[in-house]
């Protein structure tokens, strides 16, 4: 066939991998981008950050993706977090380890993984275009023959890698779902998979802003446990949000989706019992009897955090340590230990890190991410029905199956 031997349709991660590779291995690569500049939500990654990866096991990058993890395992096996780290660092890119496994560039800086993948592209001779939407595939007698972009371009295969439904401003705006439909394909319900909550309760917006360290996160549905975690939150004008409950929200968004009310309790001092904690404040009011209980408390968890929790145990922020009842202390300790909030929703999916739902998984071989419908379509990224926790893990896929259809194509 005349044209190219691969079109890509989106300029994300996974979209430039592909062409990268693609045409390292020879191949003639269009990639199309509908926006003005390539890798807009890749800029915006980890505030800015870009977290590339996970230094997490393959079995446990596996497992992280819970049912839909095994359909990785061919992606993961051809570009795995350690080549994705040694592709970086033979282009002089370093890169630092944090908390959970969590991988950044030294740099802290997501232009420097743009630009890499913008060299590599052009280094290995892949034609990029911006503002070039694509309006549809082409396919003739039930053959793909291409896609059409302002007039028809030809090309044996074709990878949509259009991203989710998040953050829309970058050009994520499901259009890769209508193109996949187009060609048969099912796809999954979409819906918010990395995301903050809003409650029920407003006081967090009191203290909004301010980080909830080494917390131990529980969800229940009545006496059903959803999810359970430790780590960090944060409070904000709408509720709650921060790395532990973005890492439980894709348990916790089908249960408020079925109707199900979901009740969050946090423990904001999990490696201390009630009986620890009573003796903490009872020697408090022997050692320092004038000093005011939020004082004390300010001990334990941030400041602000401290009278907000005050108040609601119904305690005068103010009142000295030796005027603190047994009752006055019950109640502190129930509700550092105890701590409840009801979520009412998820944020809107255009605030998700990731989008949950998208193209049916049984429809495409996971061995060449090539849909079983139309020989030659492939698929790529946050637009398969795929969405792993906070971390690294998404953006590793996106790499690792973008890398996939660029060898084999």
């Amino acid at each position: 066939m005349a044209g190219y031997d691969l079109i890509v349709v989106g300029g994300g991660p996974a979209g430039m991998m592909a062409a990268g590779r693609a045409a390292e291995r020879g191949r003639r690569v269009l990639l199309l981008e509908k926006g003005p500049s390539l890798g807009r939500k890749l800029l915006i990654t980890a505030g800015g950050r870009c977290n590339i990866t996970n230094s997490a096991a393959l079995p446990e990058f596996l497992k992280a993706f819970g049912r839909q993890g095994e359909f990785l395992r061919d992606a993961f096996k051809s570009f795995s977090n350690l080549e994705l780290l040694a592709w970086l660092h033979s282009r002089k890119i370093e890169t630092i380890e944090e908390r959970k496994g969590r991988i950044f560039p030294a740099s802290q800086d997501a232009r420097d993984i743009l630009r890499a993948l913008m060299e590599f592209m052009a280094a290995a001779g892949a034609e990029a275009q911006t503002q070039r939407p694509v309006e549809k595939l082409w396919i003739e007698g039930g053959a793909l023959r291409g896609v059409v972009a302002r007039g028809r371009i030809e090309s044996a295969s074709v990878l949509l890698a259009t991203g989710g439904l998040s953050y829309p401003a970058t050009g994520c705006t499901g259009d890769g779902y209508a193109l996949a439909r187009a060609a048969g394909h099912s796809i999954a319900p979409t819906f918010p998979a990395v995301v903050a909550f809003e409650t029920v309760e407003t006081w967090p917006r009191e203290i909004q802003g301010t980080p909830i360290k080494n917390v131990q996160l529980r969800a229940t549905c009545g006496e059903r446990k959803v999810a359970e975690i430790f780590g960090e939150a944060l409070w904000t004008h709408y509720g709650i949000s921060g790395p532990a409950v973005l890492d439980i929200s894709r348990e916790i968004v089908p249960a408020l989706a079925a109707g199900e009310p979901v009740t969050l309790r946090l423990d904001l001092r999990p490696n201390d019992t009630e009986e620890a904690l009573d003796e903490r404040l009872l020697f408090a009011i022997k050692k320092d009897g004038k000093k005011q209980v939020q004082s004390v408390l300010g001990d334990w968890v941030a400041a602000r955090t401290a009278t907000t929790l005050l108040r609601l145990a119904e305690v005068d922020a103010k009142k000295k340590m030796n005027q603190v009842s047994k009752s006055d202390r019950k109640r502190i300790v129930r509700t550092v230990k105890h701590l409840e909030l009801h979520l009412a929703r998820p944020r809107p999916i255009e605030e998700a890190i990731v989008t949950g739902g998208g193209v049916a998984l049984s429809e495409v071989d996971p061995r060449r991410m090539e849909s079983r419908l139309l020989k030659g379509l492939h698929f790529a990224g946050e637009l398969l029905d795929l969405a792993g926790p906070s971390g690294g893990y998404n953006l590793q896929a996106a790499f690792s199956t973008g890398y996939l259809v660029g060898e084999i194509v």
